[in-house]
């Protein structure tokens, strides 16, 4: 959200039309439209705040809840699939097969 931010004030957009710098143009309306497509484009910081005190009573450690911010799960279903794949594939990784 913060990289983001700083696109849109160094004036980056979807639209192709519109430059932020001679040098670097290409690489700011890249990472722009990368962005744009995630969540990033639909947090707030008071969203994002909000979350961090909801999630604090279940001990997540800070790599799990940037994971669950980044891929902004929008049902209960989609979270519960992250809450798995952060449970239970690290130690499907020490299984021997």
């Amino acid at each position: 959200m913060l990289v983001l931010d700083f696109l849109r004030a160094k004036g980056a957009s979807k639209d192709p039309t519109r430059v932020i710098a001679k040098v670097v143009q290409s690489e700011y309306k890249r990472v722009y439209d990368y962005l744009a497509d995630t969540t990033a484009s639909v947090q707030t910081r008071e969203s994002i705040n909000e979350f961090l005190t909801s999630v604090k009573q279940h001990d997540l450690a800070k790599v799990e809840v940037l994971n669950i911010l980044n891929i902004g799960p929008a049902a209960d279903f989609e979270l519960y699939l992250v809450i798995i794949k952060i449970l239970i594939f690290p130690f499907m990784l020490h299984l021997s097969i």
